[in-house]
């Protein structure tokens, strides 16, 4: 049984390395995890300036340094007190400019003054610093100004970590997270603490468990790319986990048309809490936005507790260790651990035929057609489970929606029959 002391040294190492879409503090990150805490992660690589259908993969980025001085050589802010102080893949500088100029290239935030907040610019060549709102106010219109970035930018890898968990089948259960935020804890931090309990929680099934690791949006592109055939034809149920590390409710983030198996396996497990939640994709914001539209239609999800954008401290330097709640992160990890057990546990049918099977022929139901006949129970039972049975329905939401009491005997006599087949 995990314990929150088990963790606190894993958050405490990881979270100050400056993460990004690509580049050696990802390295350090998943190799962290692969030898602190689980040997079974394999670290993959994606290569720089690689198309990904509309994408490119990014070039790797690194920034050595980081400062805004103003003309009494003042420090106004420095990357090595916070890795937020500048935006991410912010191309060098080094000049002396006005403060309207200046201003042009500061961001801060008016829902968090007190806050350093999370701004980007990965696919369009800028450079800029991000301030509280509070240090923003002091700064001085008649002083000119003197910002430094040292970066770099160069032809590498996208790395991302994965670990299968080999089952029975080659049929595939995936529970992802990312790794592409600096210094932010519940955001990001909490995704990964998860996925690295879980590699040490998860144990062989029915079906593989795939632990993925991976930049946000490019990342499950890529990914999404690499193994298109295999996830069309493979997978039971994806998972993202995202903002798992404040209190709040069991929440899930429903796929776009909300009737996948992984909508309803998670609903399952989620009814027996008092605090579940379900939000429609419409309020989308994570890599659900790629497994689980955009003409793929996978059975995919992600699962949160305090939602991103729906704390105050979302994006902001405010989101830092000292509000992670570890034992939020060990029940959610907890909580997938228990929709994993559903999975392997219940049996999943497909039909072998195309439109209604002839029955007569198999001696199920009575070849001559009468009113007494068609009000026979078994009949309508066999209709009723011929009509729903398919990769999105368990024996256990079979039995729920058809009101089949049998339905494992049921399902054992269509098997033999060869009018159905289970997917594993």
């Amino acid at each position: 049984m995990f314990k929150s002391i088990h963790i606190k040294k894993w958050a405490r190492e990881l979270f100050p390395l400056n993460r990004s879409l690509a580049g050696k503090y990802n390295r350090l990150t998943i190799n962290y995890i692969k030898k602190n805490i689980n040997k079974n992660f394999k670290i993959k690589n994606a290569k720089s300036n690689t198309k990904v259908y509309t994408w490119t993969i990014p070039k790797e980025y690194s920034v050595s340094k980081a400062v805004l001085k103003d003309e009494d050589n003042k420090i106004i802010c420095d990357i090595k007190n916070n890795n937020l102080h500048v935006v991410g893949y912010s191309k060098s500088v080094n000049k002396w400019i006005n403060y309207s100029e200046l201003k042009k290239n500061i961001f801060f935030s008016n829902k968090v003054p007190d806050a350093i907040p999370y701004v980007t610019s990965y696919y369009e060549k800028n450079w800029g610093f991000c301030l509280s709102k509070k240090d923003f106010l002091k700064l001085d219109k008649k002083k000119k100004y003197n910002p430094q970035i040292k970066s770099k930018f160069i032809s590498g890898n996208m790395n991302y970590a994965e670990m299968l968990i080999k089952g029975k089948s080659k049929k595939e259960i995936l529970i992802c997270s990312y790794i592409c935020h600096p210094s932010m804890a519940n955001n990001e931090l909490s995704g990964i603490l998860a996925i690295s309990i879980l590699s040490k929680i998860l144990k062989k099934g029915k079906y593989s468990i795939r632990l993925l690791l991976i930049p946000e949006t490019i990342g499950a592109i890529y990914y999404i790319k690499k193994r298109f055939n295999f996830l069309k034809k493979n997978l039971i149920a994806g998972f993202n986990l995202s903002c798992v590390g404040l209190n709040g409710p069991y929440t899930v983030i429903s796929s776009v048309k909300e009737n996948t198996y992984a909508d309803k396996i998670v609903e399952r497990i989620g009814s027996k809490y008092s605090n579940f939640k379900k939000i429609n994709f419409m309020k989308r914001g994570s890599n659900e936005r790629q497994f689980g539209c955009q003409n793929l239609d996978l059975p995919f999800v992600t699962i949160c507790r305090k939602k991103f954008g729906e704390y105050k401290e979302y994006h902001t330097s405010a989101d830092n260790l000292k509000i992670l709640n570890y034992k939020t992160i060990i029940d959610t990890a907890n909580f997938v651990k228990k929709i994993v057990s559903e999975i392997n546990k219940n049996k999943i049918y497909k039909k072998n035929h195309f439109c209604e099977p002839f029955l007569a022929k198999t001696n199920l139901i009575p070849n001559t057609s009468t009113i007494e006949n068609m009000k026979n129970i078994d009949r309508k039972s066999i209709s009723n489970f011929l009509a729903y049975v398919d990769k999105s329905h368990d024996l256990a939401s079979l039995k729920e929606i058809c009101k089949i009491k049998k339905i494992d005997t049921l399902a054992k006599i269509l098997e033999k029959k060869k009018i159905i087949s289970k997917v594993i």
